[in-house]
């Protein structure tokens, strides 16, 4: 997450993880770490819903956690999707300034990290 801390909250990060990798966990895992996350309820709430204790949910949300950073680990789908993002405001940002005449340089530039 170190490279993409620097662009993200922590938040973001992980309702990027979630959004990208949330259907390859279990439901119930899925569900916990959403209603963490995404919808930013207590421990105590998410337990009430499931019937756990706080304590079982926070080591599911650990769990589904370590499995998120590990699928971004190994896919790197979230790094390549906030870089094309960047790219893509690097380029409306290049376009705002077509009259410079640097600007079909900076073009050709953020089109090529594009097709990294």
């Amino acid at each position: 997450m170190a490279m993409n801390a620097d662009i993200l909250s922590s938040l973001q990060y992980k309702n990027l993880l979630l959004d990208f990798y949330g259907d390859l966990l279990t439901d119930k895992q899925k569900h916990i770490y959403a209603m963490s996350v995404a919808e930013d309820c207590s421990f105590a709430e998410i337990g009430n819903a499931y019937d756990i204790t706080p304590q079982a949910v926070a080591d599911s949300i650990k769990r589904a956690n370590r499995q998120l950073e590990k699928f971004e680990e190994t896919l790197g789908l979230v790094a390549i999707s906030i870089t094309q993002q960047q790219a893509v405001a690097d380029i409306e940002s290049a376009l705002a300034d077509l009259d410079s005449q640097d600007c079909a340089s900076r073009i050709r530039n953020i089109v090529e990290k594009l097709l990294l």
